[in-house]
Parts: C-alpha cells; sequence; structure tokens
C-alpha cells in the first residue's frame, strides 16, 4: 500500500513538472520548445492543485493533496445559444494522496465548465476513480468503500483572478452506487488553484 502511494505521488510529481514546463518569461524560439508549445495547445487545457478535507464523515482523517489535469485532447469549447455564456467540456484526470495514511485515489472522467460572468464561473464533474482504501465492510477506524473502481461526481465554483490563474472551491463523492455490499462512500471539501493553458 506504502508502495502504491509513494509511487502514485512520484507520478503526479513528475506530471505536474512537465504540464508546467515552458511556464515563465519568453525566451528564443527554439524548435524543442516549439514542439513543447505545440503539444500544449493540442493537449494541455489546465492544470490544478490544492488541498481537501477528507472523509466529511470523518471515518478516517488527514488532508488530500489534490492534483489534476484537464485536457484539450476531445473537449468541446463554445459558447451556449440560450445562455449565452462560454462552455467547456473537458477530459480530466487527476489524484488524491492523503496525508494521514488512509484512503488515496486517482479518477477520470469529463468536466464542464461553463463562465457565469468573465470572472466567475461553475463546474460539474463526472467518472470514476480508482483508490487503495479498504473494501471490507466492518474495518476499524476505516471507510468500507465495497469496491476498487467506484463512480466519482464533483461540484465547483470559482473566481477568475486573471486569465490563466483561478481558484475554485469544490466538493466531490465517490461511491460503488450499491454494486458491492459495503458502500460508506467518501465525500471531499477543499480549495484548489488552477492554471489555464
Amino acid at each position: 500500500m506504502t508502495g502504491w502511494r509513494t509511487g502514485l505521488a512520484v507520478a503526479t510529481a513528475v506530471g505536474m513538472a512537465v504540464a508546467t514546463a515552458g511556464i515563465g518569461p519568453a525566451q528564443a524560439a527554439d524548435p524543442a520548445e516549439s514542439r513543447v508549445s505545440a503539444a500544449h495547445a493540442l493537449f494541455l487545457s489546465e492544470v490544478r492543485g490544492g488541498v481537501l478535507y477528507h472523509d466529511t464523515m470523518n471515518r478516517e482523517s488527514g488532508l488530500d493533496i489534490n492534483v489534476e489535469v484537464l485536457s484539450r485532447f476531445a473537449a468541446l469549447e463554445g459558447t451556449l445559444p440560450l445562455l449565452g455564456t462560454r462552455m467547456m467540456l473537458r477530459p480530466h484526470l487527476g489524484a488524491n494522496i492523503n496525508t494521514g495514511g488512509n484512503t488515496s485515489m486517482a479518477y477520470f472522467g469529463y468536466s464542464l465548465t461553463l463562465d457565469l460572468t468573465s470572472r466567475l464561473f461553475v463546474e460539474g464533474s463526472l467518472g470514476g476513480m480508482v483508490h487503495d482504501g479498504s473494501t471490507r465492510a466492518g474495518t476499524p477506524n476505516a471507510l468500507s468503500l465495497g469496491c476498487n473502481l467506484m463512480f466519482r461526481e464533483a461540484a465547483a465554483i470559482g473566481v477568475r483572478i486573471s486569465e490563466q490563474l483561478n481558484l475554485s472551491a469544490m466538493i466531490e463523492h465517490s461511491s460503488n452506487a450499491g454494486g458491492c455490499s459495503a458502500n460508506n462512500g467518501l465525500t471531499n471539501v477543499g480549495l484548489r488553484f488552477g492554471y489555464l493553458f
């Protein structure tokens, strides 16, 4: 279990380093940098990071370090005809690393972002997650999640600090929807910063 968390933490750190490569002052054009910029334009839409309060039912403790990447690949962007507001439907990959030795997860799915104003936005996400927590009923001091693969949904409201930087408050919930005998579910809440490419 410890090895899994360590591997996930290292992979997350490497992913963040790769995702944020090229952020900084403009430099002389370089063919390699141009290829990285093209990859950003094609695949990388936004990176996010933050801290979540783990398990609002308090069966487990600790904070979660959250990292998420949203992609332009297979994404839809445009303006909603009736509301006249910008929307982005983007695939996401993310991870929550629990600092208290409890359940950590990796997750995937799609996020729909709607701009309410030029600064204020709301978002809904739907997908799945895999975790390293307990699946057995009656595990002491731990959630009984039933299945290792579960559904995940999330909602957020945020504010754009600048054209690239945003801050959002989010809540996420994961459960197996009764597909396994144990189904405590896991709900986390917290704050995240995002950087839009």
